[in-house]
Order: C-alpha cells, then sequence, then structure tokens
C-alpha cells in the first residue's frame, strides 16, 4: 500500500505536513493549496513500502522531491502514483 506524505514550506519557515494512505484525499488536498499566499516550496514523498532488495535486507521503496508550483507537483504525483 502507498503513503503519501505533502510537506508545505511557507514564508517563515513554516512548515505543514499531511500525511495519509488514500489517494482522493491526498488529491483534494494538493487541489485545495493556495499558491499565491506564500507557499514557497512543497515536498512530495510516495513511499511504496519495504521490501527485500537486491542486498538482501529490507529497503524502503519511495520516490520523492521538492517543487515550486502546483503544476509540477500534480505532474509528479500522477507520474509517482502510476501503477506499473
Amino acid at each position: 500500500m502507498k503513503h503519501y506524505t505533502l510537506r508545505l514550506y511557507k514564508n517563515g519557515g513554516k512548515v505543514e505536513t499531511f500525511r495519509t494512505k488514500k489517494k482522493k484525499r491526498f488529491l483534494r488536498i494538493i487541489r485545495t493549496i493556495n499558491w499565491q499566499n506564500s507557499i514557497l516550496k512543497a515536498y512530495l514523498k510516495v513511499s511504496y513500502g519495504r521490501y527485500e532488495c537486491v542486498s538482501g535486507c529490507i529497503c524502503e521503496f519511495l520516490n520523492d522531491g521538492l517543487y515550486e508550483s502546483k503544476k509540477e507537483l500534480l505532474e509528479v504525483f500522477r507520474y509517482f502514483d502510476d501503477e506499473k
């Protein structure tokens, strides 16, 4: 099961963090962000769970990054969330 994390960096160093396992709820959070109201950057992390890696240890598989616009964040989210 995927875990979604969004961390918003605002003016003045304030940080808000949102975590959920539900894609629909996470998309609603992203769509309600007011980017004109002092949001500087957004950190997105999609975790796919812990699995045995090539070296034999249990590792967490994830994609993450720091983004500066809502359009960029949604594009990358759709790419990270793509079922392959």
